[in-house]
Order: structure tokens, then C-alpha cells, then sequence
């Protein structure tokens, strides 16, 4: 099972890596590239340097270190060019706070992609992007299981099916299967709720065959530790997708989602949940984004 990539559209929004000139940025490149030729939308390479202080000397400073930044970025978008000359490429330098306007390029972009942190945790940009991007965030991992699956975990809470539906995408444009995962501590997993969870993810998961022909979908709900279950499945997945709850939900994002954030072997989709409520309502941050024109 395989799907081609996609004819790019480049009047649509575009898979953003963030790069800074370490080979793991490289390798976020790289994972973006393929990103964007499965979604067959641009790819932007995005530098961020910082703003200049007040003095004169460290202004020159500056002015030496973007026009180096925007040399190397210019080499790294040439490089992905010669590899791929039918996809469309932009490369933008930008100064100020790396999280910041790594948000800000969020707001317009169909992906976000990180190379890896090589230092304990995921590191101060990671992070902070982890809690808020509007788009769906790559962490970026340096794996290459190229047969292995696709694996979401699922909570069976409002979000379930959007997240499901992103995951199917993700795995038939991967041209692989999908194995869907949930886990309930045994202390609130009676045998009546499992098999509810079960029944539920099973008919999510027929309408994800039936939409994505010949995708194939298993699904495993058990009493056990979430975190547990999702960490060993990643050990074989070519990428795990996790939610991410929108500020102003009534749960926010659990323990759960951060250890394997954290711990997982494979690269990691974390996807943000709906921009609006179950009344319909935005939700504050999306009305922020909104106000700012940032998107429709």
C-alpha cells in the first residue's frame, strides 16, 4: 500500500521547518520536505535570529550574523531544490524569540516541523511551541523505519474523531497501515467502559477504512497505563500522533501526552484540538489569531 506524492499547490499553506544550522534542523528539513510532497503544498525554511541590542557594536554584530543566517539558509534552500526541483521552496530569516515566531508562522501553516533536541527534555522551543501552535507540530526524531506503522493514541473524549481522521490521512499518504491505541488505568477500566471504547474506536475506524480504501486500521483499547502502551508501540511506528487540547477546554492536555512527548523513539505529530467549542464558540486563542489576521 502506497500512495504517490501530491501535485503541489503553491497557493496553499505551507509545511514550515525551523531551521538554525545544526544537522538536526538538517534533519527537520528533511522530514519536512517529505511532509509537504505528501500534502502537495510548499515547504518553508524559516531562520530566526535575535534582535539586536541598543549598542552600536553589537548592532554591527547583528547585521554580520543575519546576512550569514541568510546565506546558509539560501545554501540549505538550494540544496532541497537540486533534490527536489518540483517542489516549491521559500526562505525567510526573521529576528526576534525562535518560539515566538515559530507561533506566529503557525498561525499560516499546515505543519510545523522540529529537528531534535539533544539536550535533556524538549528543549525551550519545543516546548513552548508544543503548548501552542495553531497548526499540527512534527518533532522530528532521527529514525527510519520507512515499513512501520502509524500510531494514534486516543482518549475517547470530544476530539477523538477529528484526531482519528488526521491520523488516517497521515497513514494513507504514508502508504501504511494504522494502529490505533488506547489505555485506561485498571482502576477505571471495568470491562462494561473498555468495551464501549472499543465499539466506539471500531466504528470510527470502519468510516477511516471506508474513507481511505485500502487503508488498514487496528484497534487495541486495554486496561493498562496509556503511556506505557503508547511507548512500546512507538518503538516500531514511523511516527506516533498525539492531541493536543486547545486552551480554554475543560481538561487540559494530560501527563500522558507530555512523558511521550518527551520519552517516544519515533517523531511525534502533536495536533491541536478544535479551534472551536462544543457550542460552537472560538476558542481565546483562536480569537486572538483571528484578530490578528493571521487566519480566517
Amino acid at each position: 500500500m502506497s500512495s504517490p506524492a501530491a501535485d503541489p499547490d503553491r497557493t496553499a499553506s505551507p509545511v514550515v521547518a525551523a531551521v538554525d544550522g545544526s544537522a538536526a534542523s538538517m534533519g527537520a528539513v528533511h522530514a519536512a520536505a517529505g511532509s509537504a510532497q505528501r500534502l502537495g503544498v510548499p515547504l518553508g525554511l524559516v531562520r530566526v535570529v535575535p534582535q539586536p541590542g541598543d549598542d552600536p557594536v553589537d548592532q554591527r554584530a547583528a547585521h554580520v550574523e543575519f546576512e550569514r543566517a541568510v546565506q546558509q539558509l539560501d545554501e540549505v534552500r538550494r540544496t532541497v531544490v537540486a533534490l527536489l526541483p518540483a517542489l516549491p521552496v521559500t526562505a525567510v530569516v526573521r529576528r526576534g524569540r525562535a518560539a515566538h515566531e515559530l507561533q506566529t508562522e503557525s498561525a499560516g501553516a499546515a505543519q510545523v516541523v522540529l529537528g531534535e533536541h539533544t539536550g535533556p527534555g524538549l528543549g525551550l522551543v519545543a516546548g513552548e511551541l508544543a503548548r501552542r501552535t495553531v497548526s499540527p507540530l512534527l518533532l522530528h526524531r532521527t529514525v527510519d523505519r520507512p515499513t512501520g506503522p502509524v500510531v494514534v493514541g486516543l482518549d475517547c473524549l470530544p476530539g477523538t474523531e477529528t484526531l482519528l481522521e488526521v491520523a488516517a490521512e497521515e497513514a494513507h499518504r504514508r502508504g501504511t497501515a494504522l494502529h490505533v491505541l488506547h489505555g485506561r488505568m485498571s482502576r477505571t477500566a471495568s470491562s462494561v467502559v473498555l468495551a464501549a471504547e472499543q465499539r466506539l474506536l471500531e466504528r470510527l475506524a470502519d468510516r477511516a477504512r471506508g474513507d481511505h480504501h485500502p487503508l488498514q486500521v487496528h484497534v487495541q483499547a486495554v486496561a493498562t497505563n496509556a503511556t506505557t502502551l503508547l511507548l512500546a508501540a512507538a518503538a516500531d511506528a514511523q511516527v506516533l500522533v498525539l492531541g493536543r487540547r486547545t486552551p480554554g477546554a475543560r481538561r487540559r492536555t494530560s501527563s500522558t501526552g507530555s512523558s511521550v512527548l518527551l520519552r517516544a523513539a519515533c517523531p511525534v505529530l502533536l495536533v491541536p484540538g478544535p479551534l472551536r467549542g462544543d457550542d460552537g464558540t472560538l476558542h481565546p486563542r483562536a480569537v486572538a489569531h483571528q484578530r490578528a489576521g493571521s487566519w480566517a
